[in-house]
């Protein structure tokens, strides 16, 4: 394995990093407050390309090859400097990735048709991910159409999205489809961390998905809802572990600034072992994110359960850096005027989206005869 970046990957990372501390930085209090993304974020992402970086270069995007042809490392780097900037922001420019590959990867042409016409129409269009892990939707057969109810999310970008990848299971089997919206009830929800990400919750009833737009059933279905879930677990990790920085970061300057006993406090030594403890274990998590990215870009068959754990352990190392900046900053870290109490709230949504995945791992050995 090459650890060395790329002359593509480094510019993937030096532009993103700079786009992320001068303007998601500058941007996430307030849209954190207004609870919703300032309207600059689209032309500013869409710039960058990062709205549809997985739509074929032929339906107005910007992927060259096909699904084969995207790079889930580079995004990875990319999602560890958007986490820095802003998680809410980050997320609704991470959004349309699964999407896109699942439709590019698994659906029809009038699937790929009806989510790339709305991505590419250039208004602030994002599409979601759901995977009804805890089997809360009631999803059947009609006839080769499959119609879908009950409560969807609360889900990040799900408040002015154009369509739902939803992973689910009905009669049984697992199922992958994509829900064009708005196909009941949305309700805007402004939980306490990611804000400004747009969130919502979406009442279905009987909502009915054409066969066209059902990707795949039965065992092709378990094994797509496998990729994609990949793809979306090592998004989340790297995106946790950018948040995880940012909150470490923030904490050792103030530690360098804030004087007490005649020395910065960030020197005494409870406070500097703290610190370098929380590095330690950014880096040791950034290092299987990335490792797992390059497995899924491989195809290698372990990539899914190194995608599971990365993500697993990337939220448990977001949850405590950012306790832990808070507590470097004393007082000041529960007042919003500073920027780790806004980072604190965030790293919960990273340990609840996607599940429980050491459940999820021991339920999957189970079914496959692994032990009980």
């Amino acid at each position: 394995m090459d650890f060395a970046l790329d002359d593509e990957q480094s510019l993937v990372v030096s532009t993103v990093r700079r786009w992320s501390e001068r303007q998601l930085r500058a941007w996430a209090a307030d849209a954190d407050r207004a609870a919703a993304p300032p309207d600059a974020l689209w032309g500013a992402a869409g710039e960058l390309g990062l709205l549809v970086d997985a739509v074929p270069a032929e339906a107005g995007g910007m992927l060259e090859g096909g699904a084969a042809g995207y790079s889930h490392l580079s995004r990875a780097l990319r999602g560890l400097e958007l986490g820095r900037g802003c998680a809410a922001l980050a997320a609704l420019c991470e959004s349309n990735v699964e999407p896109s590959l699942a439709v590019l990867r698994f659906g029809a042409p009038e699937a790929q048709e009806s989510l790339f016409a709305s991505i590419a129409a250039g208004d602030p269009t994002v599409a979601v991910t759901a995977h009804d892990a805890a089997e809360r939707l009631e999803v059947a057969a009609a006839g080769d159409a499959i119609r879908v109810s009950g409560r969807l999310g609360p889900l990040p970008g799900l408040a002015i999205a154009s369509h739902a990848l939803i992973a689910a299971r009905g009669g049984g089997e697992p199922v992958l489809l994509l829900l064009p919206l708005p196909a009941g009830a949305v309700t805007p929800i402004s939980p306490s961390g990611w804000r400004a990400a747009a969130w919502g919750a979406l009442e279905l009833d009987r909502a009915e998905v054409p066969p066209a737009l059902v990707l795949a059933r039965g065992a092709a279905a378990a094994a797509a809802i496998a990729e994609v879930m990949s793809w979306y677990r090592v998004s989340l990790a790297a995106r946790a572990l950018g948040v995880a920085s940012a909150a470490i970061e923030h904490a050792v300057a103030y530690g360098e600034e804030r004087v007490q006993f005649g020395r910065p406090i960030g020197r005494f030594q409870s406070l500097a072992h703290m610190a370098d403890e929380n590095q330690t274990a950014i880096a040791a998590a950034r290092a299987y994110a990335l490792q797992a990215a390059w497995e899924i870009d491989r195809g290698l068959p372990g990539a899914a359960d190194s995608a599971s754990r990365a993500r697993d352990l990337a939220a448990r190392v977001v949850a405590r850096a950012t306790i832990d900046a808070v507590q470097m900053y004393g007082g000041y870290g529960f007042v919003n005027d500073f920027p780790v109490e806004k980072l604190m709230r965030d790293a919960r949504a990273f340990e609840v989206l996607g599940g429980n995945e050491a459940l999820m791992r021991v339920l999957e050995r189970t079914a496959a005869g692994g032990g009980g």
